[in-house]
């Protein structure tokens, strides 16, 4: 999964951060026990001069330089064992050797064996959520999700029950959140405004993020823009020349949610990028949830009859019912 410069750089920064917080909490538990006790302080120094002749007796023209090593080992082994004996008996042992970093696989180097730790690749991951969307997913979850709200009163005639219609429905994303994998099926939310599809959709995104996928979440006016944007920028990409690119992102995460699909403002550009995203992500079959407002004669209207089928077709179609719970929940009616 490719990352666009400024995303890359950002959490590369962050990192950075993170090593220079280490090193600064790593001197100063020392200098804390150094204080406490003097004589460790002085073992530690002496066994730095250790080091350095090692280093000196291996450049050095000597006869017999295998002996002078073996006993600067010696040496050495003596006194990490008489510094390990003053610690165990002033209790600081876990102090001195505790480890101050963040991550302890890559001691917050961001690498191990030159590829990306798995650290550095969830700051990555939660950088690009951050870009394209508020960031605030934390504020959505299935546990205040209400299905209070949508009442027990069919809509404008009907027969269904709006409370039971959408108990399922948020029992049915519980589910797919839960089981996400990179072979789940692609999601359609349609219905009117203030019926939950975003909450919903964060909802998910907040537990797929947190089983260690990477998710981009955006409203289509917002990820339209940046895209759009980044095209005629003066350092255009190219789809085959630059892999960081934000389209290259939004093709190739984990699970792509594009808020209010429709909402937009339609260019030829964003007509066809729409189009281009959805259906190479469905070739490629990796999972997507769209929120609209709009009905397939809508999205006829608006785009084209092939996106209708792609959506329609190859998603799963997820029906929000009710009235607005947004003004149930200022007014209590």
């Amino acid at each position: 999964m490719g990352f666009p410069k400024s995303i890359y750089a950002k959490a590369s920064a962050e990192m950075s951060r993170r090593r220079q917080y280490s090193r600064e909490m790593f001197e100063k538990q020392k200098e804390e026990i150094y204080h406490v006790l003097p004589q460790i302080k002085d073992i530690d120094l002496r066994l730095s001069q250790l080091g350095m002749g090692a280093v000196k007796a291996v450049s050095a023209p000597a006869t017999d330089i295998k002996q002078i090593i073996e006993n600067l080992k010696q040496e050495s082994l003596k006194l990490q064992s008489e510094r390990e004996t003053i610690l165990k008996e002033t209790g600081l042992f876990d102090t001195y050797f505790s480890s101050p970093y963040t991550c302890n696989i890559c001691n917050d180097s961001g690498y191990v064996n030159n590829k990306r730790c798995q650290c550095f690749e969830k700051l990555l991951k939660e950088y690009a959520f951050k870009f394209l969307s508020s960031g605030e997913k934390d504020n959505f979850s299935f546990d205040n999700f209400s299905i209070e709200y949508y009442g027990n009163v069919p809509i404008d005639g009907g027969s269904v029950n709006p409370q039971e219609h959408m108990s399922k429905v948020k029992k049915y994303c519980i589910d797919y959140a839960a089981k996400f994998s990179l072979n789940s099926s692609s999601l359609l939310f349609i219905g009117g405004t203030g019926l939950g599809k975003t909450h919903i959709s964060m909802a998910i995104a907040k537990c797929v993020i947190d089983k260690g996928y990477g998710v981009v979440y955006a409203s289509s006016p917002n990820l339209m823009s940046k895209l759009e944007a980044e095209k005629f920028s003066v350092d255009k990409y190219s789809e085959n020349e630059n892999t960081d690119s934000y389209l290259s992102l939004v093709q190739n995460c984990d699970l792509l949610i594009i808020d209010d699909l429709g909402t937009e403002f339609q260019t030829q550009f964003i007509t066809s990028a729409i189009y281009t995203i959805i259906n190479t992500r469905l070739v490629e079959y990796k999972p997507t949830i769209i929120n609209t407002n709009l009905f397939p004669e809508d999205i006829k209207n608006k785009y084209s009859e092939r996106l209708v089928s792609r959506l329609f077709g190859s998603y799963n179609p997820i029906n929000f019912i009710g009235k607005d719970i947004r003004i149930k929940q200022r007014t209590g009616r």
